[in-house]
């Protein structure tokens, strides 16, 4: 969930609660007030029936919202309060009353007066009230928080676009973070910590990459001068054993060098120092890689399947694609089994290269790690080449495992 979202939920959640306990609340405080104004009235109704009576002797009556009847002393009781339910002539119906009785003596008379209010005013008046306030609280609340997810929504809009910047951003590019000020004083500073620590780590990064290089290069000449040597030595006379270890030892330097050139490789493809691109029809490319491994595939008995429904271009390096191809089909040969099976199929938008090997199967992303290797011939580099080439060229390779080891290379969409 984005922050703002969260916000604007907590927002609306709180402002529900205060908007459902005000509204309650304002109804029974509206409904207490109208009640004791209703009393406040009905004492002065009792007054001027009071004042009526000693000036004109007449007994005003209107059932059922007053009635006046004359009675002797024994009567007399103290004032008192009392919800009724009364038919009411004029309505032709039974209302909710709120009723006064008291007894009161006028010129030497006593009279019961009972007068009434219908209570049920003033709940729908103290209802109609609650509505309007509800109304506007609503209104209020819609606006404010319009206006504050507008407000938000800008505020934020700058970390927004420097997230984005810092998600896309790659060391292998010279140019450095575009980080937008806000004004914002903790935005500011998380700019300040995001530089620095970008800047020293590309800094590490460049430093990194140097030595990659440097060491690689550095490293090739002795292994060239070592295997020269040794085999030299292999012209003179030696003894078995002596002639066994500097052939394992040649072996050794062999493998080493080409471990050295493959993480040249993989630094330089990194650092896109393959620079150079065009269209390639990789249709032509695995029909040539076919006819170079067919030795391969007769000596360990392989059959190969291949299947070309119509072109699949792609732009690339000229020699990363055929590096690409070569390290597909070196890995379908290497992991496969006497007697075994690779199926090449190519569509327009996909190339698919299965073959059959050992029942285990790997992670479609741990396979393409960098020493991740199923046997010991291998230096678990070449699948790692694959990846970073396609990575670079804006392809996707993906790793299945059904009844065949399957790699299929695609466009991203």
């Amino acid at each position: 969930m984005k922050f703002l979202t969260k916000i604007n939920r907590n927002y609306l959640v709180l402002f529900s609660v205060i908007l459902i306990v005000f509204s309650i609340s304002g109804y029974y405080v509206l409904k207490t007030i109208l009640i004791a104004n209703t009393r406040e009235n009905l004492f002065s109704l009792e007054v001027l029936i009071e004042k009526q009576l000693a000036e004109n002797n007449q007994i005003p009556s209107l059932k059922p919202i007053i009635e006046v009847v004359k009675v002797n002393n024994q009567s007399v009781n103290h004032p008192e309060f009392k919800e009724k339910i009364k038919y009411n002539s004029h309505e032709n119906e039974q209302e909710s009353f709120i009723e006064y009785s008291n007894v009161i003596k006028v010129n030497g008379a006593y009279y019961s007066v009972k007068l009434r209010e219908a209570s049920v005013e003033s709940e729908d008046l103290a209802a109609s009230i609650a509505a309007v306030i509800f109304s506007l609280l609503l209104a209020a609340f819609a606006i404010s928080y319009y206006i504050t997810k507008r407000l938000n929504k800008t505020t934020w809009n700058v970390f927004e676009n420097n997230l984005k910047e810092i998600e896309n951003f790659d060391f292998r590019r010279n140019t450095g973070l575009q980080l937008q000020t806000s004004g914002i004083e903790e935005f500011d500073r998380l700019n300040m910590v995001v530089n620095n620590l970008t800047a020293k780590l590309k800094k590490d990064f460049i430093s990194l990459k140097e030595f990659t290089e440097n060491a690689s290069h550095e490293i090739q000449t002795p292994l060239a001068i070592a295997s020269l040597n040794l085999e030299e030595i292999l012209q003179q006379e030696l003894t078995e054993e002596s002639f066994s270890k500097v052939v394992t030892a040649i072996h050794a330097l062999k493998r080493l060098s080409l471990l050295n050139q493959n993480l040249l490789l993989l630094a330089k493809i990194e650092n896109n120092q393959f620079t150079t691109s065009e269209f390639i029809i990789l249709n032509d490319l695995v029909k040539r890689k076919i006819d170079e491994f067919e030795p391969i595939f007769n000596e360990k008995n392989i059959k190969v399947s291949f299947t070309s429904q119509s072109d699949f271009k792609v732009k690339m390096n000229v020699q990363l694609a055929d590096i690409l191809i070569n390290n597909l089909f070196s890995n379908a040969v290497n992991h496969n089994i006497e007697n075994g099976l690779i199926e090449i199929s190519i569509k327009e938008d996909a190339f698919r290269i299965c073959n059959t090997g050992m029942p285990n199967q790997l992670d479609n992303e741990d396979i393409f790690q960098r020493f991740i290797k199923g046997n010991s011939k291998s230096h678990g580099l070449g699948l790692a080449i694959v990846k970073q080439i396609c990575s670079t060229h804006f392809l996707e390779i993906k790793y299945v495992k059904n009844e065949l080891h399957c790699f299929t290379i695609s466009q991203k969409t």
